[in-house]
């Protein structure tokens, strides 16, 4: 575990900003609730511009057919 997870992990623990109510849990419940799907990890899609230059030559390659 990297640093950064594990500061996460404390800060997680200590906020409980999803008022999950760790502090009465045992070791197993908490790995449990923290392992549910109850959460969106926000993400985003990165396209490098070869991609988008391979992908517009393409485009305009079968456009010129």
């Amino acid at each position: 575990m990297t640093n950064e997870q594990y500061a996460v992990l404390t800060d997680e623990l200590r906020n409980d900003p999803l008022g999950r109510g760790y502090a009465p849990m045992t070791d197993e419940e908490v790995a449990g609730a923290l392992n549910e799907k109850n959460r969106r990890v926000p993400t985003q899609r990165f396209i490098s511009m070869r991609a988008i230059a391979a992908a517009l030559d393409d485009l305009v390659f079968h456009y010129q057919r």
